[in-house]
């Protein structure tokens, strides 16, 4: 039973990490964050949402925003749509197996205010055996400003199959720090196909926070993409696999002004012929600072690979690769690639020469750089919203 000596516990736990900070990323104030509490209007938070793509037309979907206003319903059999503190009080037996399991509420000062502070998110939860490929739509979004800290859990049980889509966004105007918790349950057999973007501001910091656990012969397909302007963004997704599992993860990073942006994945290889993919591609302009990281540790016979690019879009900017290999067994096979550059002249001139614009090769290189094997694991209607990322991506680097 998820009893309140878990809850205290969980909360203790948290208390001890306040002041704790992230290993990698500029710190921040978590107290200069407020609440988040005030009224909403529904044209301001379908304003923010649909900035994402996210309404509620959607067959299923989950809609927060701030700490204030929520939305949330599923009408695809098999599939259930909570809101957490729903989720707690209904299933209270079951909710402390998926709850701060994959992402500890001590983790840093970022995981403990959540714990502490945060209010809702959403728990998705597919039934085995049962296979969606429409996506499942959420928007967690900043209004007014403050802290948001919700706590996001997806449950694809055995043989099930499922894609979740997920828009991240801020109103113009706010000053908002967003930490989302997240931690995805892909179970014997199942997969998951999961697309986040996130669509901020010039003064937004953002600390999410994710955790996934692949069982046997699962499989997690992740799509992330930055596409818009940052004060600060840092976050390393953290993914186990069992046996048989794999995992194929893409994040297209861009940076704009003057943010400072640390992402990273680090995959755990934890079962016999486990397999990974991790690839990261970063387009830094202004006086942007990308830095790209990626770990991939096999602890059996497994693979594993890592590529990691950056695109140089100004004199001012910068980007750091840091790829990572750990081999714990004999048998395990691991392999990174990383290069960084700018768009090369030769290749500008052959397009100018074809017959397009400057601008329009320009385009069409930086549309090819942003463009990756993601389509190939994903349904249609999840490939075209990918296409539509990718076009974004490209038309705001320019």
């Amino acid at each position: 039973m998820a009893s309140q000596s878990w809850f205290e516990e969980v909360r203790h736990k948290a208390r001890s990490a306040l002041d704790k900070p992230a290993p990698y990323g500029p710190d921040i104030d978590v107290t200069a964050f407020g609440e988040g509490r005030g009224l909403l209007e529904e044209e301001a938070v379908a304003s923010v949402a649909g900035r994402v793509g996210v309404s509620t037309a959607a067959t299923a979907f989950y809609i927060q925003a701030d700490n204030a206003y929520f939305r949330y319903l599923s009408r695809i059999p098999g599939v259930e749509v909570y809101r957490l503190e729903e989720f707690v009080e209904e299933y209270r037996d079951v909710a402390r197996d998926y709850l701060w399991r994959l992402v500890p509420p001590h983790l840093d000062k970022y995981t403990a205010a959540a714990a502490l502070r945060g209010v809702g998110g959403y728990v998705i939860r597919v039934k085995s055996g049962v296979k969606v490929s429409e996506p499942i739509l959420a928007c967690l979004s900043i209004v007014r400003g403050g802290l948001q800290a919700p706590h996001n859990v997806v449950i694809v049980e055995e043989g099930a199959e499922a894609v979740v889509y997920t828009g991240c966004a801020i109103a113009p105007e706010a000053v908002g720090l967003h930490v989302g918790i997240s931690e995805f349950y892909v179970m014997k057999g199942a997969r998951l196909r999961f697309i986040m973007v996130h669509s901020w501001n010039k003064a937004a910091h953002v600390r999410p926070r994710t955790g996934v656990l692949v069982e046997e012969g699962g499989e997690y397909v992740e799509y992330y993409a930055n596409l818009a302007s940052v004060k600060t963004l840092q976050t390393s997704p953290r993914i186990v696999l069992k046996e048989g599992a794999r995992a194929h993860s893409v994040s297209v990073v861009l940076g704009l002004g003057d943010a400072v942006i640390d992402i990273g994945t680090v995959a755990s290889l934890e079962g016999r012929d486990a397999g990974v993919e991790l690839a990261t591609r970063a387009i830094a302009a202004g006086s942007s600072t990308v830095t790209m990281r990626a770990l991939v540790e096999a602890w059996g016979p497994a693979r594993g690979h890592v590529e990691c690019s950056g695109l140089l879009m100004s004199e001012r900017a910068n980007i750091v690769t840091i790829p990572q290999l750990a081999a714990r067994h004999s048998d395990a096979a691991l392999t990174h690639e990383a290069s960084i550059g700018r768009l090369a002249e030769e290749e500008i001139n052959y397009l100018m020469a074809k017959g397009f614009t400057y601008e329009e090769a320009v385009s069409l290189l930086v549309r090819g750089f942003v463009t990756t094997d993601i389509h190939k694991y994903l349904p249609e209607q999840a490939r075209r919203y990918v296409e539509n990322i990718e076009k974004l991506i490209t038309e705001k680097a320019m």
